[in-house]
């Protein structure tokens, strides 16, 4: 590729980026703005029935709840150690690991043997 094509591409992978992030941008802050108005839609919703002070503590609450449900969520979903698929012992599945070794190194030796007496023929 030449220096112009170069250059053409990574202008047009930053447009690309820079177009995607102004747009994700506008939809974060459409969220926060929609949080916002059904937060103060939810208070006044309220204000009949509980009052200034309560209606804003039970939203409260309900964010309250909404974050700590999240936080267990990501607890329990933390990655946690899977068990070995294998029920041998540590020192029984060393062992076999060594004798797989001893077995493909004497593999190799014979393949090896195999294509050096192939060679030494195609010689002759």
């Amino acid at each position: 590729m030449r220096m112009p094509d170069i250059s053409a591409l990574f202008h047009r992978i930053v447009a690309r980026v820079v177009r995607e992030a102004i747009g994700y941008g506008i939809c974060a802050i459409s969220a926060i703005a929609i949080l916002v108005l059904a937060t103060w839609a939810s208070v006044l919703a309220l204000l009949p029935v509980a009052g200034p002070v309560y209606a804003q503590l039970i939203v409260a609450g309900f964010f309250v709840l909404v974050i700590g449900s999240t936080l267990l969520w990501l607890q329990l979903a933390r990655a946690r150690p899977r068990p070995q698929a294998t029920t041998t012992p540590p020192a029984f599945g060393a062992a076999n690991n060594s004798q797989r070794q001893v077995q493909f190194a004497q593999i190799a030796m014979i393949v090896e043997a195999v294509m050096f007496g192939y060679s030494m023929s195609r010689r002759r």
